[in-house]
């Protein structure tokens, strides 16, 4: 995938993570109307200065516009993944003492 194309997924992933529309995102970096529709459709590419702006309000740092590790799919992955390893300690964490008691039980 270009850069480019990874930059706009990512864009538009947290612009809505954020809960912000297009509109949104543009007044709060202080640009023209169609601005951030603009970029998401690839039409232009945003200078440093605005993808610093546009970083700062959606709170990411910039590099992260950027990573295909930020991207959507491989995000859903982490969190998919995360979540499993959540379920699972928690579960050990309950399991634990009874598992203890019975092995105990079985020593004695």
């Amino acid at each position: 995938m270009k850069l480019r194309d990874i930059f706009v997924n990512n864009l538009k992933f947290y612009r809505k993570q954020r809960g912000l529309t297009q509109n949104e995102l543009t007044l709060a970096i202080n640009k023209s109307y169609n601005y951030i529709n603009s970029v998401e459709q690839g039409k232009i590419v945003p200078s440093l200065d605005v993808i610093e702006k546009i970083s700062e309000v959606l709170g990411v740092a910039p590099s992260v516009l950027f990573s295909d590790d930020s991207s959507p799919k491989n995000i859903k992955t982490f969190w998919r993944e995360q979540y499993v390893s959540d379920m699972t300690d928690q579960l050990f964490n309950r399991l634990k003492p009874i598992l203890a008691t019975e092995i105990r039980n079985s020593l004695t």
